[in-house]
C-alpha cells in the first residue's frame, strides 16, 4: 500500500515536475521576501505548485467530516479519494514534490478564516502576506494577501505551532498532526 501511495503521489506531482520554470515579477517586497521567493522559484515554480495543487484538487473530492473532526493521513485520503480541507491540505504538505523542494519551516497548515468568516484550512508556503496558498477551493496559486484569508494559527511540517509567523514554543503540539506525522512514512524526512 505504501508503494502504491508513493507512486500515486509521484504520479500526481510528475506533470508539475516536468513543466518548465515560469518566472514572475516580484513587486515591492522586502529583501527577505525576495530572497525567499527566489529560493522557492528555483526549487518549484509557481506554475509547478499550481499544477500540484490542481492535481490534488481533481483527485480528492471534498467531503466534510460528519460528527467529529477527524484528520486523515495522506494514505487514508488517497485510499478514500475524499477528505475535508484539513485532509487535503495535509496530503499536499506531505506530497513528495513539495516536501523535497521546500524547507520544513516554510510548509505550514494554516487554519484561516475566509472573507466571510468561515473556518478553513490551507497549505501555506512561506511567511507573511506574500506566502503562497495551496487551497482546495481554487486551483491557481495566490498569495496569502490575495486570498483574503485571515490566519488564526499555523502548524509546520515538524508539528510546531505558529501565530503571526511567530513560533509558540510553549504551545502544546497538535496531537492529530503528530499522529499523522509519526504514522506517515513521508514524515521520516522531517
Amino acid at each position: 500500500m505504501k508503494n502504491i501511495f508513493r507512486l500515486l503521489l509521484l504520479g500526481l506531482a510528475a506533470p508539475s515536475l516536468l513543466a518548465g520554470c515560469a518566472s514572475h515579477a516580484v513587486k515591492s517586497k522586502t529583501v527577505h521576501n525576495k530572497v525567499h521567493e527566489k529560493r522557492l522559484v528555483e526549487q518549484l515554480s509557481r506554475s509547478q505548485l499550481a499544477e500540484i495543487n490542481r492535481n490534488w484538487n481533481l483527485f480528492i473530492t471534498y467531503k466534510p467530516d460528519t460528527l467529529r473532526d477527524h484528520w486523515q493521513s495522506p494514505d487514508e485520503t488517497v485510499r478514500l479519494r475524499t477528505g475535508d480541507c484539513e485532509d487535503i491540505s495535509i496530503a499536499k504538505m506531505l506530497d513528495p514534490a513539495i516536501r523535497s523542494a521546500v524547507p520544513v519551516e516554510q510548509l505550514r497548515l494554516s487554519y484561516v478564516h475566509t472573507r466571510d468568516g468561515q473556518p478553513h484550512m490551507v497549505l501555506v508556503i512561506g511567511k507573511g502576506s506574500g506566502a503562497l496558498v495551496l487551497d482546495n477551493l481554487f486551483n491557481e496559486i495566490r498569495t496569502l494577501a490575495e486570498s483574503g484569508y485571515q490566519p488564526v494559527y499555523q502548524l509546520d511540517a515538524a508539528g510546531r505551532v505558529y501565530r503571526n509567523d511567530q513560533w509558540l514554543e510553549s504551545h502544546p503540539r497538535f496531537e492529530k498532526l503528530d499522529n499523522i506525522l509519526s504514522e506517515t512514512t513521508l514524515s521520516s524526512a522531517f
